[in-house]
């Protein structure tokens, strides 16, 4: 049989009426009254379990039922709300009863169900139930397991069942035991996996709506509703709710197939959804009291509120993680140059959001893989990164990237050892995607027998029939991964939240430096073009020679040069296309004394001291651009400090590397960091009063060219003096002293 057949008969399965049998099982008895107190249905023993009763279509008079049940029934017929406590009674022959009654729609099920003889009193029970509720309180579990184990001793020591299991649902709606209290003598089922059709979908509903349900002797004859249908609506009575309610004949057959002769369930619900429940065997027929089952109910709801404190300090411990991390990264990136650079500087962060393996980053079509070397392919990165662009996810989780993933993609990471991976992407300037990475996880699952769908015809069509060994049945589970938890998400969303903020960040600086520029560029070039003009006014009117309006003209041109380079230069270095370095090898000893000589010329009144090394030997470096660089940094130095004392050029090789240090005095320390003062858009850059008609671009330029030389440029201030020092890489250095 293929798989769409069986998923039909899966369907059917999960059809099954379960709720509405029309029958009960037979330690008790039921009466149906509609709203006018008017009988509409009692089980076929309800004379004798009862007495006299109404006919179908009469209401309840003093000569049926005893004293206290027509109390309670037509209490309950005045007022809804009467129907939350049970209430003790006695039958026509003595039998003593728990008086239980609901509302179903507008019928009210009135349900008669036998107290053994040997039942201990409610109170009992609720004092029980008291004391278990307070030790779970009190012994504060680390995780949920150890929960489930107490509380099922617990249920077990108050209930007498020989086996009580406490069941956690998986994703895939599996189950699986994970708390286990029983006789000594009996199989355990502790860790063993269930299927999901062990279950169907009505009866996991079920369980939700009512939360207990017991099944008192697997192999007694159940009892009819008569009439078998409502009179008003033509189908079967709603049993939803009720105590007595008998069982689907595939869950009998299941249940006797496991040795099991009465259970009893107890749902632990979850913000309205099944979490697990726990499930109580017994070996002979057995049936817990009402007021046994009511407790049981009580303590599994404090179990759920425990697992929910439980969660939640999971949650807290995963958020203060996240928060942490999140700080560190978030600075590196708004402390980076360029995305990548500032992914792989935060990557050891990025790494530790979520338990990986490895971790790529792909910028583009750059990628920096971190962790194991061979955990997949540049090109493979690269396709899974198109391949989440694509489907226009931000996200992406699987755990298995065989079945989730194209062929191409998963076999290319399955050859590095990847079975699981977990990206986030952000479109924009830069496609930048993360991809967190998993080895395969071989597992052994332990089901409880083995898990085949084995079909059979049934009053309703094919149906899947209960499996017929309990036996455990191993199955190797290959090519997965640890499943990607919902903490490991939120961890991921986490950083892409990072990279939005940095990403609008960078947006507004881009477009404040471009407004700068062009404000900037406005601004500089409107008294050059002035003083050209009027130069050229003044020679027209004969008011200025030809060699005075010359060299006014050959001063603004200088100046407008200038201006206009230092924009492009800016342009180039954040557009990223670099200065565009021309290397050549270059005895360093004589740049520098160039660059100063020339700096004395330009400042005449400025005094400048050099303290070169003996040989200082050649580098291969952009004579031009370094020189560049150096003036700007004198020039610097000349205008923002003491001018009374001298600004001292020194240059070194230190271990190696040639090393260049300009050194001033201060009239006072700059209240900012030197690092704030690279940035070239800077509040006070402009209109400086130590920087008349200044752009404030010469020290960014000058960290540029060093960068572009893979040099670093570094600055600090003492209370008096400031200190920039240069370093240029030993390749940069030819012959070494």
């Amino acid at each position: 049989m293929d798989k769409p057949e069986i998923n039909e008969i899966v369907a059917n399965c999960d059809s099954e009426p379960i709720h509405l049998l029309g029958r009960i099982q037979p330690h008790g008895a039921l009466l149906c009254f509609d709203a006018q107190g008017r009988l509409i249905a009692r089980s076929a023993n309800a004379l004798a379990w009862l007495g006299s009763v109404p006919e179908i279509g009469e209401a309840i008079t003093d000569a049926h039922l005893s004293p206290l049940s027509r109390q309670t029934i037509r209490a309950a017929l005045a007022d809804r709300e009467m129907t939350n406590e049970s209430v003790e009674c006695k039958g026509v022959t003595g039998e003593r009863f728990d008086l239980i009654m609901h509302w179903s729609g507008d019928t009210l099920v009135v349900e008669f169900e036998q107290i053994s003889l040997k039942s201990p009193a409610a109170t009992q029970f609720a004092l029980f139930a008291q004391r278990a509720i307070q030790r779970l309180q009190a012994a504060r579990h680390d995780d949920v397991p150890q929960l489930l184990q107490a509380a099922a001793e617990a249920i077990r020591a108050m209930t007498g069942f020989d086996r009580v299991m406490g069941y956690r649902f998986m994703a895939d709606g599996s189950g699986e035991v994970i708390a286990e209290a029983k006789r000594d003598e009996l199989t355990p089922y502790l860790q063993q996996r269930y299927p999901a059709s062990d279950i169907p979908q009505q009866a996991r509903r079920l369980y939700v709506l009512n939360p207990i349900r017991q099944i008192a002797d697997v192999n007694a004859q159940t009892v009819a509703i008569e009439p078998a249908v409502h009179p008003q609506t033509g189908v079967p009575f709603d049993l939803s709710y009720s105590v007595l309610r008998s069982v689907s004949p595939i869950h009998l057959e299941y249940l006797r197939n496991m040795g099991v002769a009465a259970s009893m369930s107890v749902s632990i619900v979850r913000d309205g959804k099944l979490w697990g429940l726990f499930a109580c065997h017994h070996m002979s027929p057995y049936r817990a009291s009402h007021a046994v089952r009511l407790s049981s109910t009580v303590l599994t709801q404090v179990v759920s509120i425990l697992i929910a404190q439980i969660e939640a300090q999971r949650r807290a411990e995963a958020d203060r993680r996240i928060h942490a991390l999140r700080a560190r990264i978030a600075g590196e990136l708004a402390q980076a140059e360029s995305p990548l650079a500032g992914l792989v500087r935060a990557a050891p962060e990025i790494r530790a959001l979520v338990d990986c393996e490895a971790v790529a980053l792909v910028v583009d079509n750059e990628v920096v893989m971190l962790g194991k070397p061979t955990t997949a392919s540049r090109e493979t990165l690269l396709e899974l990164a198109q391949h989440v662009a694509n489907r226009h996810v931000d996200q992406f989780a699987s755990a298995c990237v065989g079945e989730t993933l194209p062929q191409d993609i998963a076999q290319g990471l399955a050859q590095g050892g990847v079975a699981g991976c977990l990206a986030i992407q952000m479109l924009g300037d830069s496609r930048i995607t993360i991809v967190w990475l998993r080895d395969e996880l071989v597992e052994t699952i332990h089901w409880a027998g083995p898990p085949d769908k084995v079909v059979a015809q049934g009053p309703n069509g094919p149906r899947l029939t209960p499996r017929g060994s309990f036996e455990v049945w191993k199955q190797t589970v290959t090519g997965r991964s640890r499943d990607w938890t919902e903490f490991d998400q939120v961890a991921a969303r986490e950083l892409r939240s990072i990279l939005q903020e940095i990403a609008l960040v960078q947006m507004r600086e881009s477009e404040r430096a471009r407004t700068t520029l062009l404000a900037t560029l406005g601004h500089d070039l409107r008294d050059p073009i002035q003083t050209i003009n009027m130069a050229m006014l003044l020679m027209g009117r004969g008011l200025a020679s030809g060699n005075d309006t010359v060299k006014r003209v050959e001063g603004s041109t200088r100046r407008m040069q200038s201006l206009i380079g230092y924009i492009l230069d800016v342009s180039r270095i954040r557009s990223g296309m670099g200065l565009g370095l021309k290397r050549v090898d270059v005895g360093l000893r004589e740049l520098l004394e160039s660059v100063s000589e020339q700096t004395r010329l330009a400042y005449p009144g400025m005094t400048l001291d050099m303290e070169l090394a003996g040989d200082l030997g050649e580098a291969n470096i952009d004579p031009d651009r370094l020189a560049q660089a150096i003036t700007n940094l004198l020039g610097n130095a000349r205008k923002h400090g003491d001018t009374r004392s001298p600004v001292t050029l020194t240059a070194t090789l230190a271990r190696g590397e040639p090393c260049i240090e300009i050194r001033n005095r201060l009239l006072q320390k700059p209240a900012e960091p030197f690092e704030r003062l690279l940035d070239p858009f800077k509040s006070g850059s402009l209109d400086n009063p130590a920087n008349r008609g200044g752009l404030g671009l010469g020290l960014y330029i000058a960290q540029a060219i060093v960068k572009g030389h893979d040099g670093t440029l570094a600055g600090r201030f003492t209370n008096d003096e400031a200190i920039i020092r240069i370093v240029l890489p030993r390749e940069s250095a030819g012959a070494q002293a």
